[in-house]
C-alpha cells in the first residue's frame, strides 16, 4: 500500500462527512443541542485522534515523504475553509513573479471531474475550465499569467510533471499544510482575523482540521481579511500564544467588478447605492457579504449555497425571479461562483462579478527567502 494509512485516511473522510450531515441537522433544531454536542464531541475525539496519529507517522517517516528538485512552499490552513488561502497564494505568486522567479502551483484541484495529473495552465494558456477542473485551481490559473497550474491528488506527481515540463524555480503548495506526503521547505498557515482559532475544537464540534497546537510546526502565520480597526486584539492575542513565530496580515479587498453580458469592468465604487441580490457558495460566505455592505451596495436579498455548491439552471432562474421581484436591477456573485457558472450569463438581468485580491507585505519575508533560495 502507498500513502498515508487507510484506517486513518478512512476515519478522516468518514468524519468530515458526517461533519457535514450533523451541522445540517444541528441548523435546522431536528437534534437537539444536547444531543449534537453529545454525537459531535465522540467523532471530534476520534478524529482529532486520527489527525494527530496521521501527523505523527509523517514527521516520524514512518511512511515516505517526497522531496522536489526546487524550493516548496505551503500556503495552508488550520480551518475548514473560507481563510483566503486562494487570493493570498496568488498573492506570493505575483511576488516571486516580479522577482522573476518561475513558479509552479500545485493544488489538489478539488471540486474538478479530472483525475490524475492534469496541467491547468504553463503560464500562457489555460487550458480547462471548471467542471473540468475546481474553480479554485482554475481561478489562480487565469488570474495570474506567467505562473503555471498543475492539479493531482498527489502534489508530487504534480510536481514532477511542471518540473519535466517547465523547470519552475519555485513550487508553491496550495492547500499543504495536512498534505505531508510533500517536504516542503516553508510553512505558511492562514488564520482568519475574526476568529483565528474558531471555537478551538476540531472537526465536527468546530472547524478545526488540527488541534492548534500543531501550529508549532508552522513557520509564518498570517491573519488573513485583516482590518486594523477590527481585529487588533486577534492578532495581539495570536502573537501572545505563538511568540516565536512570524504573524503577518493579509487584507483582502475587491479590486474591480464586472458586469455580464457584457464583461466591462469597472471600479468597485461604482457600485455604492446600487440595488442587488447577492449570491454565493462558499465557506464563510459573511466575509463577501461584509465587503458588499463596505462598498455602500443596497443589498436587496444576500443568497447562500453550500461551499463548491454546482448550480443548475432552476437555481439560477429562482434568484433571477427573486430579484425581479425584489425590483434589483441586477444580481453580484464571486469570481469563485462565476467560475463554477462556466463564465457565462445568458439571463436578462444582468450580473456582477466581484474581483477581489490580497495584500501581504511579504518583504518582511525577505531574510526567510534568502535562507531558501540561498541568495
Amino acid at each position: 500500500m502507498t500513502g498515508e494509512s487507510a484506517i486513518i485516511k478512512t476515519c478522516r473522510h468518514s468524519c468530515l462527512s458526517f461533519w457535514g450531515k450533523l451541522l445540517g441537522r444541528h441548523e435546522d433544531s431536528s437534534l437537539s443541542s444536547a444531543a449534537w454536542r453529545g454525537v459531535a464531541a465522540g467523532f471530534s475525539i476520534a478524529y482529532g485522534m486520527g489527525a494527530r496519529a496521521r501527523r505523527f507517522i509523517y514527521c516520524r517517516r514512518w511512511l515516505t515523504v517526497h522531496r522536489l528538485p526546487r524550493p516548496v512552499i505551503s500556503v495552508g490552513n488550520l480551518t475548514v475553509g473560507g481563510t483566503g488561502k486562494t487570493p493570498v497564494t496568488a498573492s506570493l505568486a505575483r511576488y516571486f513573479l516580479a522577482q522573476g522567479l518561475k513558479a509552479a502551483i500545485l493544488s489538489r484541484g478539488y471540486g474538478g471531474r479530472r483525475r490524475g495529473v492534469t496541467r491547468l495552465s504553463e503560464g500562457r494558456h489555460v487550458y480547462f475550465k471548471p467542471p473540468e477542473v475546481g474553480e479554485e485551481a482554475y481561478w489562480l490559473a487565469r488570474s495570474l499569467p506567467g505562473a503555471a497550474v498543475y492539479t493531482a491528488p498527489s502534489r508530487y506527481a504534480a510536481g514532477l510533471a511542471a518540473w519535466q515540463d517547465l523547470q519552475p524555480d519555485l513550487f508553491l503548495l496550495d492547500d499543504g499544510f495536512q498534505h505531508f506526503q510533500l517536504h516542503r521547505d516553508l510553512d505558511i498557515v492562514l488564520l482568519d482575523a475574526e476568529s483565528p482559532f474558531d471555537n478551538g475544537r476540531v472537526l465536527p464540534r468546530g472547524r478545526l482540521r488540527e488541534p492548534a497546537s500543531v501550529l508549532a510546526a508552522a513557520d509564518v502565520l498570517i491573519l488573513t481579511r485583516y482590518e486594523a480597526h477590527r481585529h487588533q486584539a486577534q492578532l495581539e492575542g495570536t502573537k501572545t500564544r505563538f511568540p516565536d513565530k512570524l504573524i503577518l496580515t493579509a487584507a483582502i479587498s475587491p479590486t474591480g467588478a464586472r458586469r455580464f453580458p457584457g464583461g466591462g469592468e469597472r471600479p468597485p465604487v461604482d457600485l455604492r447605492g446600487l440595488p442587488l441580490l447577492a449570491f454565493a457558495g462558499l465557506a464563510r460566505p459573511r466575509g463577501f457579504a461584509r465587503s458588499l455592505e463596505d462598498l455602500g451596495i443596497d443589498l436587496k436579498a444576500f443568497r447562500t449555497f453550500p461551499d463548491h455548491y454546482e448550480y443548475n439552471d432552476g437555481d439560477l432562474a429562482s434568484l433571477v425571479q427573486e430579484a425581479a421581484r425584489l425590483k434589483a436591477p441586477a444580481l453580484i456573485t464571486t469570481s469563485k461562483d462565476f467560475a463554477r457558472l462556466g463564465e457565462k450569463w445568458l439571463w436578462e438581468l444582468p450580473l456582477w462579478v466581484l474581483e477581489v485580491e490580497a495584500r501581504v507585505d511579504w518583504e518582511l519575508l525577505a531574510p526567510v527567502w534568502q535562507r531558501i533560495f540561498g541568495e
